[in-house]
């Protein structure tokens, strides 16, 4: 059944009126909805799918009537979050974040490490790549949209409370991921190298604030990758 974000969806609405055109459009020249058609909503809140059956379909609006809810449990129990040295490519960012919303990513935060290239994020490619989270959310049927984080500088010291992984190519006084032992009630960060990784002052800030150093055994992968390996290895090895 084709879901659908409706963010401003209450548990006690009986029935709704889509007045949004692009999901408007969705229904009416992509899916070619009619009436009695039947479509899940979730409000990213409650861990609940919501049936609705179509009503009435006009040009501007469509109505729908609720039919029954369907009880979601498929979100980890913990914060999972990547933050990623801009890569030089916007594709990879959308690579990045389908697929990390799809290994239960909580949030992305982007920032500008010092190896990074000169990508810049005009407001339509940031609308776009919030658009990108929310049908990946709706495809993988996840009950929860990931947050998208973009700056430019990054303050390492709001993050030092938490568990933090720093992925390096090196494995000199670094450990796998197998060897961690984490702490799952504070947040899991991982912070993921651009195009040919971080340079060695940050790597010696990194350490300074005793981030875990973690290798990925004899691999190299990219940048695009690591993060999405490294976040489904961790939950299905907690």
């Amino acid at each position: 059944m084709q879901r659908f974000y409706f963010p401003h969806l209450d548990k006690s609405d009986d029935n709704i009126v889509i007045k949004n055109p692009d999901l408007l459009n969705q229904l009416n020249k992509v899916l070619r909805a009619k009436s009695w058609d039947e479509f899940a909503f979730f409000n990213g809140n409650d861990e609940i799918d919501f049936i609705y059956k179509i009503i009435t379909i006009e040009k501007r609006e469509v109505y729908l009537e609720k039919q029954w809810e369907i009880n979601i449990d498929n979100e980890i129990d913990f914060d999972l979050n990547i933050l990623w040295a801009l890569p030089n490519k916007i594709d990879k960012i959308e690579y990045i974040i389908q697929k990390g919303v799809e290994v239960w990513v909580t949030w992305f935060y982007f920032f500008r490490g010092e190896r990074s290239q000169k990508l810049i994020l005009s407001e339509n490619k940031i609308e776009r790549l919030n658009k990108i989270i929310i049908e990946a959310t709706e495809q993988s049927g996840r009950s929860r949209v990931p947050e998208l984080i973009i700056e430019e500088d990054i303050n390492l010291d709001d993050f030092k409370n938490n568990e933090n992984i720093v992925f390096h190519t090196e494995d000199d006084m670094s450990v796998s991921l197998k060897e961690l032992k984490l702490d799952y009630d504070k947040w899991i960060n991982l912070f993921v190298w651009p195009e040919w990784g971080f340079c060695w002052e940050e790597i010696n800030v990194f350490e300074n604030l005793w981030f875990n150093k973690v290798h990925l055994w004899n691999r190299i992968l990219r940048t695009e990758t690591t993060g999405v390996v490294a976040s489904f290895y961790l939950i299905q090895n907690k």
